[in-house]
Formats: C-alpha cells, sequence, structure tokens
C-alpha cells in the first residue's frame, strides 16, 4: 500500500534529522570540543573489560572524538558511519596521528542496521553520544542490535549512551527559541548566533529539533538544521535490550558511574548476551 503524503513527509524529515547535524564536520567538531566525561568513561570501560589494550567496534564513531583516544590508549578500533563528512574528517584526522595510533584505527562506512565490520567477533561494541536515538522504530533498534550480536564475542559486551527524556524539556513552547548563544564559525571566522527549538511527537517519540545559525549582524540571513531524535525511556529501554537477547549487567546516569536515578541526564548501559555467563568484572572505577 502507498504511504500518505503525511506519511512520506515525515520520513523526509526524519531522514533529513539524521543527516544535516553531521554534515558541517568542523562545526560539528566545534560545538563538542568541551564535551569529555563520556570520552573518559568508554576509555575506562574499555580498559575494564579488555584488561589492556585490545579489539572494539564502535558505531557511529563520527569525527573520531572517542576513536583517536581509544587508539591512543592501544586499542585497534574499528570505526563504524554512514555520515561522508564525519568520515573524511575522522580519516584526516587518523592521518596526522603518529603511525602506530594510526595503524590502530580501521574506518568503515556503514549504517546502523546492515553493517558489517571487519576484525570480528569483538569483546567490546560501543555506541556513544546517543547514536541509538537515530533508531526511530522498534523493528530499527532490533536490527541494530541484531548486527551487534553477530559481531560480539562470547562473553563480550555492548555499551551505549541514551539521554533520559526531560518531559519539561519536551513540551517546551515550539515557537520561541531558547539557548540562545553567540560564537565564531571556525571556518569562516564569522561572529554567530546559536538557537533552538523543538516539535515532540509523543506518539513515536521522536523529537525533531532545529538549530539556528544566525549572523550576528543580520547580514545574508541565517540557516536551520534539522536534527530528529529517538526518546527512550528507562523500562521500554531496558525492555527492548531484553527482546532482543541482551541483559543489562550495568547501568549508569551520568560518565563517572553513578547509579541511575530521575535526575540523571543520560543512561548508560552495558550489555551482555543473555543466556551466556557472567564475566567476572572489577569493581567500577570511580573518579576521586
Amino acid at each position: 500500500m502507498a504511504r500518505s503524503v503525511d506519511e512520506r513527509l515525515i520520513a523526509e524529515l526524519i531522514d533529513a534529522g539524521s543527516r544535516e547535524h553531521y554534515a558541517d564536520a568542523a562545526l560539528y567538531d566545534y560545538e563538542y570540543r568541551r564535551r569529555r566525561a563520556d570520552v573518559t568513561f568508554y576509555r575506562e570501560l574499555a580498559t575494564k573489560r579488555l584488561g589492556g589494550p585490545g579489539r572494539l567496534l564502535e558505531l557511529g564513531a563520527g569525527s573520531g572524538r572517542v576513536t583517536i583516544p581509544l587508539a591512543r590508549d592501544g586499542h585497534e578500533v574499528v570505526a563504524v558511519d554512514q555520515s561522508q563528512a564525519m568520515l573524511e574528517r575522522l580519516r584526516s584526522r587518523t592521518e596526522s596521528l603518529p603511525n602506530a595510533a594510526r595503524s590502530r584505527i580501521t574506518v568503515v562506512e556503514g549504517e546502523l542496521c546492515t553493517f558489517r565490520a571487519p576484525g570480528g567477533p569483538f569483546p567490546l561494541v560501543i555506541a556513544a553520544f546517543n547514536v541509538l536515538e537515530h533508531l526511530y522504530t522498534r523493528g530499527e533498534l532490533a536490527a541494530c542490535l541484531a548486527r551487534v550480536a553477530a559481531h560480539l564475542a562470547p562473553g563480550g559486551a555492548f555499551a551505549f549512551d541514551v539521554q533520559m527524556p526531560d518531559l519539561a524539556w519536551l513540551v517546551r513552547d515550539p515557537t520561541r527559541r531558547w539557548a540562545k548563544t553567540r560564537f565564531t564559525d571556525p571556518v569562516t571566522g564569522r561572529a554567530m548566533f546559536y538557537s533552538t527549538n523543538h516539535d515532540y511527537d509523543p506518539v513515536n517519540q521522536i523529537v525533531t529539533i532545529r538549530l539556528y545559525y544566525d549572523p550576528v549582524d543580520g547580514k545574508g540571513g541565517g540557516r536551520v538544521v534539522k536534527l530528529t531524535q529517538r526518546k527512550y525511556f528507562p523500562a521500554e529501554l531496558e525492555a527492548l535490550v531484553a527482546a532482543a537477547g541482551f541483559r543489562v549487567v550495568g547501568r549508569y546516569g551520568d560518565f563517572f558511574w553513578a547509579p541511575l536515578d530521575g535526575g540523571a541526564e543520560s543512561q548508560v548501559l552495558v550489555c551482555e548476551r543473555a543466556g551466556q555467563a557472567p564475566k567476572p568484572r572489577r569493581k567500577s572505577p570511580r573518579r576521586r
């Protein structure tokens, strides 16, 4: 049966929201240059799970914000992403690394639901910085988790983070602009204003965020970048993971190994395949 016009428009909007935010890799890196806590978490997790330098698979690797520190730690990283702009940025950054670290990174173009990565199976698979929020239906999440399972070594772990849904934020007035910030464009050097607003579909649990970039001098017009995210509530997420044949062995509310609670901004899950013997684990590292 042919889809209705509304269904096609929604699908096109979601597709755009999966791509546009990642098309300007230099601006992306600039915006998230201070985001370091999750990088530290995944480095600590890799040390804990692998017991030293090892092999891991990273989904949604982007420009290498997590990939490169892991490679510098001595790990062999297969980095998967679908964005050409981000892959080009990752390859460029990789080329500037010392030979030893550069040789430990393998860049693969692939989509979350269909990827095939060389060098498996892997004792650790990660998906950092809300990557799974680009899986908008139960079917897409199940397909991705099936691919993860196919690449995971016995006793291996899959770790990822998504945001904790913030109900007050979700129902904000979509006609107002929020989070207005002045910044300098890293490529053009132009003074810009950044602001956002969004719409939330409570049935499909999808947020469509609009990122506005407007020149401070008001000349030349601005641009709007779309970003779409699927919001997962904690009990729902645990059930979806279980339905895909995984069990949660660690669940945290931040990147400092704190328990998940109602005030958390993120849900950080570490999962293993259900039915396999638990792998002995050391106590989770905590920051002093």
